[in-house]
């Protein structure tokens, strides 16, 4: 029972790390546009994803002119979405808002060629 609760101590000590950085980082957003911004893409992107898990395509493609608007516009975002999540993962990535427990900084992500391509094409 003593190392269960070690564990369980060890990892809320993690948690709380955790929590204080993303604390600190978005306690920037009032401050700081790049954060506030982020911050509000991600809102868009995750009102855009509910929005597509509740479409249902056999409710709007009957044929009425209505409907085959709410489709068609529903099918052009459900399009342009991953690469709007991909620009997302991006721009986390450039604003370091990645945590490390270990370290209590932004993560590094590991460097490769491609990744190091990747920086140079931005």
């Amino acid at each position: 029972m003593g190392l269960l609760l070690k564990i369980n101590i060890e990892c809320m000590e993690d948690i709380q790390k955790e929590l204080a950085y993303y604390k600190k980082i978005f306690s920037l957003k009032d401050s700081d546009l790049a954060i506030s911004g982020y911050i509000a893409y991600v809102s868009f992107v995750r009102q855009q994803v509910e929005y597509m898990e509740g479409f249902k395509l056999k409710d709007n493609i009957d044929g009425k002119k209505a409907e085959t608007v709410v489709y068609d516009r529903a099918i052009s975002m459900g399009e342009s979405l991953p690469d709007m999540i991909s620009k997302m993962n991006r721009l986390k990535a450039e604003l370091k808002i990645d945590f490390d427990i270990n370290s209590d900084k932004p993560k590094v992500g590991a460097t490769n060629p491609q990744t190091i391509s990747n920086l140079q094409q931005k």
